[in-house]
Order: structure tokens, then sequence, then C-alpha cells
């Protein structure tokens, strides 16, 4: 079974006019530099994307590991990254900012799910805000529109933090009094701002939408849901050796999913219905442990 398919989201909004934004040069400049680096291909990206992002998207397919790949992007490229290489995912795929004449552009690593090559690279105009480094200011695009087969999300460059309040004003020093007066009561001090809150953790969502139930059945069932599946497993097993799905739905899948339903509250099945997809591609699905089954 293959490892684990990149979280998506659709885009439905662009960054605004106002905003400067790398173009399509930029985006296939970008693309070419990668693929130079890192001996890829630049090729058009997997039919599943068809709609994510924005029509300018390059994808780069890569020989080596998500790994090795963030490792190698790092020496070639350092002076162009946005700082650190970051992750929502538990690792299971790492995205960053590379810096183009016309402005930062987002490149992501995942591992393939075409599997025509170990890594693909995923590079387009900014879904986010770019956090700014120290000494510089990163482009902020305006919100975006986000939707998934679940629903539409709308998210929103993160809100300035408040200001700290004026101080206040000073009192003229009033004349020498010809009598004692009470020491007056020491001024409050301001309150101090709240920080804003953390934007919440987006949910995981699975490339391909469900659209039946999927179970052991004479002929077997195939197709890009149960590889989905399959990976989505491999990723959440404890102890696993990874590896990569065969996309057909058999006895070790089954058993799989079981173990994977056990562990989440779910009814043991062996089936994935669409309680068991919601589940499995959100991000409080559980980890588990399965013991050696046998069969395909």
């Amino acid at each position: 079974m293959r490892p684990l398919l990149l979280p998506a989201l659709t885009l439905t909004a662009l960054l605004g006019s106002a905003q400067a934004a790398p173009g399509a040069p930029d985006l296939e400049a970008a693309a070419t530099r990668v693929a130079q680096a890192l001996d890829g291909v630049v090729r058009n990206c997997p039919a599943t994307y068809a709609k994510i992002g924005t029509a300018a998207k390059r994808c780069v397919g890569a020989p080596s590991t998500t790994e090795q790949t963030r490792m190698k992007l790092t020496a070639v490229l350092k002076d162009d990254l946005h700082g650190v290489w970051r992750s929502r995912d538990e690792q299971r795929s790492v995205y960053n900012w590379l810096r183009t004449p016309g402005g930062f552009v987002y490149l992501r690593l995942q591992p393939d799910p075409d599997g025509r090559a170990e890594t693909l690279v995923y590079l387009d105009v900014p879904p986010e805000a770019v956090p700014a480094a120290a000494g510089s200011a990163a482009p902020t695009p305006p919100a975006v529109t986000v939707t998934s087969e679940t629903g539409t999300v709308t998210i929103s460059r993160p809100a300035e933090p408040p200001k700290a309040p004026a101080a206040p004003a000073v009192k003229p020093a009033a004349p020498a009094p010809t009598t004692p007066v009470p020491k007056p009561a020491a001024e409050p001090r301001p309150a101090t701002p709240p920080s804003p809150a953390a934007a919440p953790r987006p949910a995981v969502m699975a490339l391909v939408p469900f659209r039946r139930v999927l179970g052991v059945q004479s002929p077997r069932m195939n197709g890009s849901d149960v590889l989905a599946v399959q990976n989505r497993l491999i990723a959440l097993t404890l102890g696993g050796a990874g590896g990569r799905g065969d996309g057909w739905y058999g006895p070790v899948t089954a058993a799989t999913v079981r173990a994977f339903q056990a562990v989440n509250g779910l009814p043991v099945t062996g089936r994935v219905d669409e309680a068991t997809w919601r589940r499995l591609f959100s991000d409080s699905a559980r980890p588990f442990q399965i013991k050696a089954v046998s069969g395909s």
C-alpha cells in the first residue's frame, strides 16, 4: 500500500488584485528551477488536482523520498526559502514558500498520488498568508474561500494583534495646597491585550469524494477511492513498514479497516461506509496497530 495522500482543498477565490502576487511566468520559472535542483520532471499535475489551486499551478515529479527532496531543496534554495519547512499532517507532507521576482510562491512536497514519481512537488500562488521573517515584510494575501466535498470555509488573514492602549494623559501639577490633602490613589495600569487566538487546524480531506461503500466482493472493487483508503490506513498504522496501496479491496484491506474501526469507536464491519470514510479522512482519526494478516 502507498503512503498517505495529501489533504486537499479547492480554492475558489484567488488572491485579490490589490495584493502583489507572483504570476504564471514566476511559477513556470520556479518549477524549472526546482526540477533542475532535483533532477526531476516538470509535468502535468494529477487529474485529481483539477479543482485545486489556480490555473497557473505547476507540478514536478522527483525521484527521491519527500524527506530527501526537502533536504536537497533546502541545500540548493536555502537563500530563497522563507524560513523553516512546516507541516500540518504529522510530516506526511511539508510546505514552504520560494522567493521569485514577482513574490513568494507556495511550495509543497508530498508522496506522488499517481505513483509516477517518488515525490510530487506542487507550486502555486500562496493559499495563505506568508509568515513574516525577521527583518523582512512578506506578502499577505486576502481572505480565500475554500470548497471541499464536506462544505465551504473562508480562511481570513490573521487579525493584527490589538494595539496597546495609550498611556493616560499626565495631569498638570496642582498648585501647592495650604493644607494637607489626601494622597491620590494610584491610577490602574492598562490591561494587557489578549493574544490573538490561534487559527483552527484544518481538517484532513481526501482528494477523492466518498461515492460508494467499499468492501470485499467478487469481482474485487478497485479504483482511486480504494487506493486513497489504503494509503490513509498505512499512514495511521503504528509500527507499520510503509509501502503503497494497490487499489484493490481484498481481505488484507478489510482486516485493516476492522482494526481502524475498533480503535475509533465505529461498528467493526470491515467495510468503508460514509461514517468510516469521514472518520478516516479527519484529523481526529486515531492511529492503530494490527496483527499480521494473510491474503491479498
